[in-house]
C-alpha cells in the first residue's frame, strides 16, 4: 500500500480490556486546573527571581530556570490540549491551547494539523507524506544535533534557525506557505494560518512597544524568548520521543521510545515519556499514562530507566546515522505480529 494511502487500523496495537481503556480515557477538569495551578506557581515564583535579580548575574540562572519551566511546561501542555485530553472541557482546552500557542512559539491552526499528521504518519519519510514533526532528523554532522540542547544553541544552526517557529510564524503572516502546511494544512484551513499568524506577529509587536515603554526588556526576554534560551529541558526530553529509531514502519514500538524519567521532568514534560503508549492512543490524558504502561507493559519493549540511559543508546545511533543513514536503533519487542 502506497505511504499516502495508510491504514490507520493496521497500525500495531496491544491488547487490553475495553473497560479499562474506557476507564484510562476519561479526562479531568480537576486534575488538569491541578497540574497547571502548580505550573502557574512555578512560573511565578522563577519570574519572581528574574525580577529581582534583573542587573546582576544572578539573572542569568534565574533565566534559565524560569525559560526552561516556561518553555519545556509550555508546550507540553499546548500538546495535551491540542488532544484535548488536558481537561475534560472542551472549552478549557482550547482557551488554554490557544494561550500556549502564542507563548510557545507554535501557531495554533498550523501545529493542530501538522501533530494529526504526526500521528498518521509518525516517522514516514515519503515526500508526499513526510513528518515534519519526526524530532529525529539524520544529521549529516552530529555538531547540528548537540546544539539543540544548548541554551541559544539553535541560533547558531543556520539550518535550524531557518525553520523555528518563530521564523515560519513570520514566513507565514507574510503568505509564504513552508512545506509543511503545503502537506499537512487543508486548503480550507490555510488562510486561518496566515490570519492566526498575523495576530501573532502583532502580539509581539505589543510586546515590544511595552518594553519601550517600560525602558526595560524583560516583558520581551520573559514572553517572547524563552523557546531560545529556555530550550534545554525540552529537547532532552523530546529528543527521547522518536531519535535513532526506525523511520516508515507501523509499530510505535519501533519508532517511539519510552523513557522513565524523573518527577520534575515527568511534570515538566506533562509524562508525555510514555511516548509509546500516547502513540499507541493518543486519546488517553496524560495523567493516565503511567497506569495505561503498567496495563500494557508485558507487550511493550522495555523501557528505558532514564534520561541517562535513553541517551547511551540515542548519541552511538546519532553518530552512526550521520555516517549511515540508513541506521536505526533495532527495538527488540515482546512478539512484533501480536
Amino acid at each position: 500500500m502506497f505511504a499516502g494511502e495508510v491504514d490507520l487500523n493496521s497500525w500495531y496495537k496491544p491488547k487490553i480490556d475495553k473497560k479499562v481503556l474506557k476507564d484510562l480515557s476519561k479526562r479531568s477538569d480537576v486534575k488538569g486546573i491541578i497540574d497547571i495551578s502548580i505550573f502557574g506557581i512555578a512560573l511565578l515564583f522563577s519570574g519572581y527571581l528574574c525580577v529581582i535579580s534583573w542587573g546582576t548575574w544572578w539573572s542569568i540562572p534565574a533565566l534559565l530556570l524560569y525559560g526552561n519551566i516556561f518553555y519545556c511546561k509550555t508546550i507540553s501542555v499546548n500538546h495535551e490540549t491540542n488532544h484535548e485530553t488536558y481537561f475534560r472541557s472542551r472549552r478549557l482546552n482550547k482557551i488554554f491551547y490557544e494561550i500556549t500557542s502564542f507563548l510557545g512559539g507554535f501557531e495554533s491552526v498550523r501545529w493542530k494539523w501538522s501533530h494529526f499528521h504526526h500521528h498518521t504518519y509518525t516517522i514516514f519519510t515519503h515526500k508526499e507524506v513526510y513528518d515534519y514533526e519526526n524530532n529525529s532528523p539524520r544529521p549529516t554532522e552530529p555538531i547540528r544535533f548537540f546544539l539543540n540542547f544548548l541554551p541559544l544553541g539553535p541560533l547558531f544552526n543556520i539550518q535550524k534557525v531557518m525553520h523555528f517557529t518563530h521564523f515560519e510564524i513570520i514566513k507565514h503572516s507574510l503568505g509564504i506557505m513552508s512545506p509543511v502546511v503545503k502537506i499537512t494544512v487543508p486548503e480550507n484551513e490555510v488562510k486561518n494560518v496566515i490570519n492566526m499568524s498575523r495576530i501573532y506577529v502583532l502580539l509581539w509587536l505589543l510586546v515590544v512597544a511595552t518594553s519601550v515603554y517600560l525602558q526595560s526588556w524583560l516583558p520581551v526576554i520573559m514572553i517572547m524568548l524563552p523557546p531560545f534560551y529556555g530550550n534545554t529541558i525540552l529537547m532532552i526530553c523530546t529528543m527521547t520521543q522518536h531519535a535513532g529509531l526506525a523511520d516508515n514502519v507501523k509499530d510505535h514500538r519501533k519508532s517511539t521510545r519510552t523513557v522513565i524519567m524523573n518527577p520534575f521532568f515527568s511534570f515538566l514534560y506533562s509524562h508525555m515519556e510514555y511516548h509509546i503508549e500516547h502513540h499507541i492512543f493518543p486519546k488517553v490524558p496524560c495523567h493516565n499514562l503511567k497506569r495505561f504502561h503498567e496495563e500494557v507493559e508485558g507487550q511493550m519493549p522495555k523501557p528505558y530507566k532514564g534520561i541517562f540511559q535513553a541517551y547511551k543508546s540515542i548519541i552511538p545511533a546519532i553518530l552512526k546515522q550521520s555516517k549511515d543513514k540508513d541506521y536505526f536503533v533495532d527495538v527488540e519487542v515482546p512478539d512484533v505480529n501480536n
